[in-house]
């Protein structure tokens, strides 16, 4: 195999207990060929290798981000970033600026807070979206994405009212009155989310390469891509992959997940784990037990002090049921090695 690139007079800690330093590798497709001094790797050279002196600076594998909401990151680096917030007065505000600078009618997107970390802890509701924005749809997700407060042209539009039952795997919170109050948990943002325009896939493929360059500057150089249940995003997110793979614009390894609840329909088409290449492939299922702590969905034997037990989100026969299969899968796995 040709040698592609060679890194010569840097600090390479290399794990091996019998060469434990190096200052040179050679690199090609992705892979190291050798490690060693920088005379033995300099003769590893050929017409067009490309030789980077490192000039002594210690050289790290990049890092993997083993569960990473990708599809909802990067749409969110678009939309209210409120992982900063300080206070809930602050998360208004922050509705409220935006609101003046959107036209009338378009939905204002955020996520990230936590009223865990404030003063206050008290979650945003639609009176108070609507004050902060009272022409405009709103739709904020709490910042483990298991929760979303939203305002009442939100409601409206998605069609939720007094008289709407909690969907499967959902609550829509409500007033002593029975008036939906604006926080809704677990599944029940998806009535929501399936009103809000979805991007193009061109559109979402530029969004997620524009994210890659940033985690790039993280030093991440892989990740496990992970899709909420109920699959809303994991077809275009898949998609888009695909579109940036095809492209040659996906400069990172990825493992993309599957919703465990799709697994029957992903056998039937006949997909199997390992599915892909260095850069984009069928990875793991992930399956939801429960809900979250911070949104008081996660299922405990006792109630929260502010709330009831939680909820499971698939039944503990659901998940021994699929036991044997994941055995299975992870045997063909290995074997497949």
């Amino acid at each position: 195999m040709k040698t592609e690139l060679i890194f010569i007079n840097g600090n390479f800690h290399t794990q091996d207990p019998r060469q434990p330093r190096a200052s040179a590798v050679a690199v090609a497709r992705g892979r190291f060929l050798a490690v060693g001094k920088d005379k033995e790797i300099r003769e590893l050279a050929t017409s067009g290798t490309e030789i980077l002196d490192l000039e002594g600076r210690l050289a790290l594998p990049g890092m993997t981000d083993a569960h990473f909401h990708f599809y909802h990151w990067a749409l969110g680096r678009q939309e209210l970033a409120l992982a900063d917030v300080a206070h809930f007065k602050e998360l208004l505000e922050r509705v409220k600026a935006r609101a003046q600078e959107t036209p009338p009618g378009h939905w204002i997107l955020g996520q990230g807070w936590n009223e865990s970390d404030w003063p206050e802890h008290r979650m945003p509701t639609r009176d108070d979206l609507d004050a902060a924005a009272p022409s405009h749809p709103v739709a904020l997700w709490r910042c483990d994405l298991h929760l979303a407060a939203v305002n009442s042209q939100a409601l409206r539009l998605a069609g939720i009212d007094e008289n709407t039952p909690n969907p499967p795997d959902g609550v829509i919170a409500r007033d002593a009155s029975g008036r939906p109050n604006g926080i809704l948990r677990e599944l029940a943002p998806n009535l929501v989310k399936a009103v809000i325009p979805n991007p193009t896939d061109d559109d979402l493929a530029a969004t997620m390469a524009d994210g890659i360059s940033v985690l790039h500057s993280y030093g991440l150089t892989g990740l496990h891509d992970i899709h909420l249940m109920g699959g809303l995003e994991a077809a275009p997110a898949l998609r888009a992959w695909q579109r940036l793979r095809e492209k040659e614009l996906l400069n990172l390894r990825t493992w993309v997940s599957l919703p465990g609840e799709l697994v029957d329909e992903a056998i039937a088409l006949g997909l199997r784990t390992g599915l892909g290449d260095d850069n984009l492939r069928i990875g793991h299922l992930k399956y939801f037990a429960d809900g979250g702590m911070g949104a008081r969905t996660a299922w405990m034997i006792e109630p929260y002090l502010d709330a009831e037990c939680g909820m499971p989100l698939t039944s503990m026969d659901a998940l021994g049921g699929w036991a044997p299969l994941l055995r299975l899968c992870l045997i063909a796995w290995n074997m497949s090695k």
